[in-house]
């Protein structure tokens, strides 16, 4: 192992850059305290601001764990943390991470911790965090204690407190929160989300929502996004939004579901202007050209991500040629086979020869790169293999998403 150490430091960083923390931390203590390889470790863990950490990463010698605190200490600007025990937890005791912003806090369930201590702790050492998502245990204890916080996931604390959720919102200036509940607190989780007047995204996880509250929640003044996990009423749900506020629905995004919607529901967001599908084979079931582009005339951007919605590139240009507004197409993360490019060119040359402005089409990891461009030609078309800013990967499966228009003051 000693002659590892006679690279220079540039090679050495480049090998580390292909272990795993764990594997580096082997690494370190294979070599005495004044080697030049814990030099250059040290210096890599400090010069990377991102972090991922779980109970199994120290447990063999949580000394190591000091060590690796004291490095990150002053840089560390992104950390996750899974299931760490108390006793690990208390090594981070005293120590404050001054640029430490974004949090992602797996608590270990089934622990035995003395309340919310775990979280307690987090609160003295990231006193400057502006995001955090949680699971586990906690009750929503001390978390108002973080007064620049402005993105809040509590969506995986299944014990949380309704007490303590009013007295986050009363204390913080969200903008981003997601959130689940159970039927009888929606009273109360809907009355404290609506004083938190600069909340810009909204996500929940929840079964029922009333006619009521949902006014309430699109009442809110800076709403420009709401995140719905798919349940038994989302139908009833869009159809009081899209009575509510349909008009300023702009952009939608469903992962796995827009087939199950009716038309007369989706009917209701005519002023849809992007569209994007995640994850969506089901489309088959209906007849995309006559429902989909029926509902929304004004659509200007179709965005499809893994949805394998049309055996061949036919049904493209059937859309082109249905919405003359359209200017955007992208079709990413979907393998194309050979007979996706059988359609006929005369149904292309008729969509595109109408434009008065040309067609950008996006196509990104799709292995057929050659064909498209072999076969997608014409003047007034644009043709690009980079990704768009519209990839919804993280898009949970079978959710919406839906784009509000600012609210007139």
């Amino acid at each position: 192992m000693s002659c590892i150490e006679n690279l220079n430091e540039d090679c050495l960083l480049k090998i580390i850059e292909y272990l795993d923390l764990e594997e580096q931390l082997q690494l370190w203590q294979s070599f005495k305290p004044t080697s030049r390889l814990r030099s250059v470790l040290s210096y890599r863990w400090q010069h990377q601001t991102n972090h991922s950490l779980d109970a199994e990463t120290f447990v063999q010698d949580p000394e190591i764990l000091d060590v690796f605190l004291q490095c990150i200490q002053p840089t560390v600007s992104e950390l996750t943390l899974r299931y760490l025990t108390m006793d690990l937890l208390e090594h981070w005791k005293n120590r404050i991470f001054p640029n430490l912003r974004e949090l992602t806090y797996m608590g270990d369930e089934n622990s035995e911790l003395d309340g919310d201590s775990d979280i307690a702790i987090l609160v003295g050492c990231f006193p400057h965090l502006e995001g955090i998502g949680l699971s586990g245990n906690s009750s929503g204890q001390h978390i108002s204690r973080w007064r620049n916080l402005r993105r809040l996931d509590l969506q995986l604390c299944w014990y949380l407190n309704t007490q303590c959720f009013e007295e986050i919102c009363q204390n913080l200036r969200l903008q981003t929160l997601s959130i689940q509940w159970h039927r009888a607190e929606e009273d109360a989780y809907v009355r404290a989300i609506c004083t938190l007047k600069e909340l810009q995204e909204l996500e929940l996880d929840i079964v029922h929502l009333s006619t009521e509250n949902t006014s309430k929640l699109l009442r809110l003044p800076k709403l420009s996004k709401l995140r719905l996990h798919h349940f038994e009423e989302l139908d009833d749900l869009l159809s009081d939004i899209g009575n509510q506020r349909g008009q300023d629905v702009v952009a939608a995004a469903f992962s796995d579901n827009i087939w199950m919607r009716p038309s007369n529901i989706l009917a209701k967001f005519q002023s849809l202007r992007c569209l994007t599908l995640v994850d969506d084979e089901g489309c088959c079931a209906i007849d995309f050209r006559t429902t989909i582009i029926n509902c929304f005339p004004l659509l200007e951007q179709l965005h499809l991500e893994n949805s394998r919605i049309w055996l061949n590139a036919h049904g493209i240009w059937e859309v082109a040629l249905a919405c003359p507004r359209l200017r955007d197409f992208s079709l990413s993360n979907q393998i194309l086979y050979d007979e996706f490019f059988v359609f006929c060119e005369s149904t292309m040359k008729r969509a595109l020869d109408q434009r008065t402005e040309p067609l950008r089409m996006h196509f990104y990891k799709t292995g057929k790169e050659d064909l498209i461009a072999k076969h997608f030609r014409h003047p007034n078309l644009k043709i690009c293999f980079n990704p768009t800013n519209n990839l919804f990967s993280q898009l949970t499966a079978e959710s919406v998403e839906l784009e509000f228009l600012p609210q007139e003051s």
